[in-house]
């Protein structure tokens, strides 16, 4: 939708609905975030640079979830189509890190639209904790890669207090 268009329709709706209710709905942060990336975000006709679409999924993929309760910290990181033999893990400190390629199922065919991410990634997931590779235990099943390990839970000794 055009931003013309956008302005337009927001005018008529707030003289429909009352300018409280509008203004109340606007001027909230994420509304007005919204209001300018579509602004200044407009897609453009360059095709020497990645799209939009592109540039955030190359940012957020694979997706991940964290789990953690006293005892245990689970990553899930989900890697669709992407082979196990594909797949790197790399620690340093608490930064586990991710590294792959997402092939094409069928590379004799032309690609005509696509939304699903193809071609090489990688993906930084900073660690609660700080944990050796030895303690980290990684298993691959249906697409998701699961990293897990035990937290040492470290009781001090009881001071006395005089």
């Amino acid at each position: 939708m055009e931003m013309d268009k956008l302005k337009q329709w927001m005018d008529i709706a707030k003289n429909m609905h009352g300018g409280d209710f509008w203004n109340n709905i606007f001027d909230q942060d994420f509304a007005k975030q919204f209001m300018n990336e579509q602004q200044f975000n407009q897609p453009t006709s360059n095709t020497n640079g990645p799209s939009a679409r592109e540039e955030k999924t190359a940012k957020t993929f694979p997706a991940i979830d964290v789990l953690e309760n006293e005892n245990e910290v689970v990553v899930m990181i989900e890697v669709p189509g992407v082979m196990k033999e594909n797949l790197e893990l790399g620690l340093n400190g608490t930064i586990l890190t991710v590294k792959g390629k997402a092939l094409p199922i069928n590379p004799q065919l032309n690609l005509t639209y696509s939304e699903r991410f193809y071609g090489e990634f990688q993906r930084q997931i900073t660690l609660p904790d700080p944990v050796s590779p030895n303690q980290l235990n990684a298993k691959f099943w249906n697409g998701i890669l699961f990293v897990s390990y035990q937290r040492t839970v470290e009781k001090g000794e009881i001071i006395p207090i005089d």
